[in-house]
């Protein structure tokens, strides 16, 4: 089936609107546009922005040769559609939220459109006070905006400011697919379990903590494990004969390794980590299976997050306890969520609280990277857990990870995506046992704006440029670049069936010669597609560049039916909150006096991995939410988020 969203004879039939060119006709307003568009738009990273910033030409395929300074390809070609002169006033390397601030203090007069990545909440903020247009007054003159709200209503909700007005446009990104996924050593699991051809002597050992959660087969494996440690030491032989056995005598699989991979894969998180064990017991047998021969001193860790930056991550693994909220947006901040009565601080709930113990018990067991957590550490753990085997003197090893297919598949072949652990929900009244994301592709807070300030006729090409974006020809542009990048007539089909425009042979060239392959990052810096602007980015884009195991990942999820959030979800537990939610002056007041946030996230960690000795549960940080105001932080949302989804 053709992709959805975008049909050029749905908007004709909505909007009674003519084309020409690939862009509606304005009627009166179209013959008033101004000639020129200034556009400050900021991602605090110079070769994120409108304008050519590379020292290196690029060479299109027609021979075009863009140099520094000039527009990139992708604007360039916007401007000849739409018939006015952009000009990209940015500075170039600016955060958006400096550039907003600086904006701000005269008045946005220095531009017409202004935006940026993360700053949704500001733009939402002083459109409501007078200083950008509200989008809704002027839906009339863009159809494919006014079509695109009208088809996903609970899109415009979330862009709403407190007065129902809609002041910027957003980076959606692509609703309805996954965004991290789990990604796994294929070889390992079935080197381990399903011979013992592999396996190398141990001598590696773990003092058993964690105690099990399920009673969903007849015996625990867990509960199995830890009877057979002695003294509360569990050896490789052991932990693995006690899984095998396990295994076979509770499922009928031909393989053991079928419990976790492929289709037919059904681990719980109790199965998860009765493997992990095995996997931390085995140093010798794994860097053997991973270099060709036994690395001595090596660092086997079961699971690790990309950068510790990124360590939340960690605590998504607290959805397999039946289905524990953790967050409510594909955001590390986005902690609240309505339960349909009242709003909750995931973090400060007494049940996450008490699944926090189960993390810090296989912290305590040597299951996560023992770095994880440590803020102060920059490396990017994924390189050296997984892409770096054939590194003579590589000791770091890394199991399991959650995170994006494309990038993660594309660094190595030797990693292959996993289902994740199967969980009940029973807040959402699914009782049985299926595979569920609470990660998915959300509304950004990213976007962009009209200036109250310009003039009328600056306002009209703004609309004319914003309407573009999500007509089907403006919408190929952002997501696929100039058409010399695709190929006329030709679709790329994803595993549910959909086509997508496929990209030409001189896009994954080009690719090549200027990003060592990274499409995305190609599209981004030389082409000018997807900056985080009002646009819908679409997953066909993705799925085109993934290579090695990255198609069969895709495959995967997608037959399995993965569960996931999303905003139009009937039950509270299943739904995704707003990127943002918008709040009064009164609101921002009544905030400034409570510190609900950073501080409470950081005990946490320190909680975790053991920096915390003052405290001997998990459950005693909820004392310093109720001190750090709780009631009245969440009070305040409350009123705000049934205010905006009111409008």
């Amino acid at each position: 089936m053709k992709k959805i969203g975008f049909s050029l004879l749905l908007l004709a039939m909505l909007c009674g609107t003519a084309f020409a060119n690939g862009t509606e006709e304005q009627g009166a307003a179209a013959a008033n546009l101004a000639s020129t568009l200034e556009i400050n738009f900021c991602q605090g990273n110079n070769a994120r922005t409108m304008t050519y910033q590379k020292s290196d030409p690029l060479t299109l395929p027609d021979g075009t040769i863009i140099t520094q300074g000039d527009l990139k390809p992708t604007w360039q070609y916007i401007s000849e559609q739409i018939g006015v002169q952009i000009v990209d006033v940015a500075v170039q390397d600016q955060k958006a939220t400096e550039m907003v601030d600086i904006a701000a203090a005269t008045g946005f007069e220095d531009a017409v459109i202004y935006g940026g990545n993360s700053v949704a909440e500001d733009l939402m903020n002083y459109g409501a006070l007078g200083y950008f247009v509200n989008i809704k007054d002027y839906l009339n003159q863009m159809p494919a905006v006014k079509a695109y709200l009208e088809a996903n209503p609970n899109i415009a909700k979330s862009i709403t400011a407190y007065n129902g007005g809609i002041y910027h446009m957003p980076y959606v990104a692509e609703i309805g697919n996954y965004a991290r996924v789990f990604a796994a050593r294929e070889d390992w699991i079935t080197s381990l379990l399903d011979s013992s051809a592999a396996l190398e002597s141990e001598t590696h050992t773990l003092n058993v903590a964690y105690e099990g959660y399920w009673d969903r087969n007849s015996s625990n494996v867990i509960d199995l494990q830890n009877a057979a440690a002695k003294g509360g030491v569990l050896d490789r032989d052991t932990a693995l004969n006690v899984l095998v056995k396990y295994i076979n005598d509770t499922y009928s699989y031909a393989k053991p390794s079928e419990l976790y991979l492929g289709e037919g894969a059904q681990y719980d998180v109790d199965e998860m980590i009765a493997l992990w064990r095995v996997v931390e017991l085995s140093p010798n047998t794994l860097s053997k299976v991973s270099t060709g021969s036994v690395v001595p001193g090596t660092e086997i860790s079961p699971f690790f997050v990309r950068k510790a930056k990124y360590r939340e991550d960690a605590l998504r693994l607290l959805n397999y306890f039946d289905g524990q909220r953790v967050h409510a947006s594909d955001s590390y901040k986005a902690r609240l969520y309505d339960d349909g009565k009242e709003m909750h601080y995931s973090y400060a709930d007494p049940e996450f609280l008490e699944k926090v113990n189960y993390l810090q018990q296989w912290y305590a067991e040597g299951l996560i990277h023992s770095e994880f957590a440590d803020l102060s550490v920059k490396d990017e753990f994924r390189k050296s857990m997984y892409f770096a085997d054939s590194i003579e003197g590589q000791k770091q090893f890394g199991f399991m990870t959650y995170d994006w297919i494309a990038s993660t598949t594309a660094g190595s072949d030797k990693i292959v995506a996993v289902l994740p652990p199967v969980t009940t929900i029973t807040d959402a009244g699914i009782k049985k046992f299926v595979h569920y994301m609470e990660n998915t592709r959300v509304i950004k807070p990213d976007g962009w704006a009209i200036s109250a300030a310009a003039s009328q006729e600056e306002i009209n090409a703004a609309l004319t440029l914003f309407n573009y974006m999500f007509t089907e020809e403006g919408n190929d542009v952002q997501n696929y670049s100039i058409p010399a990048g695709r190929l006329e007539g030709e679709v790329f089909t994803a595993p549910d069936g959909t086509e997508y425009p496929k990209f030409s042979p001189w896009m994954f060239e080009a690719a090549g010669q200027y990003k060592n392959g990274d499409v995305s990052g190609f599209l981004r810096d030389f082409m000018g597609s997807h900056l985080a602007l009002g646009y819908q980015k679409e997953i066909g884009f993705e799925m085109q560049y993934t290579k090695n195991n990255g198609p069969a990942a895709w495959a995967l999820y997608t037959k399995a039916g993965v569960l996931t959030p999303s905003y139009g979800s009937k039950d509270a537990a299943l739904r995704l909150m707003p990127p943002l939610i918008s709040l009064t002056e009164q609101n921002l007041a009544k905030l400034a006096t409570v510190s609900v946030g950073d501080g409470q996230t950081e005990s946490i960690f320190m909680y975790v991995t053991g920096l915390d000795s003052g405290i001997t549960d998990a459950t005693d940080l909820i004392a310093d939410f109720d001190e750090a105001g709780l009631d009245v932080y969440l009070d305040v949302y409350k009123t705000a988020y049934d205010r905006m989804m009111a409008k």
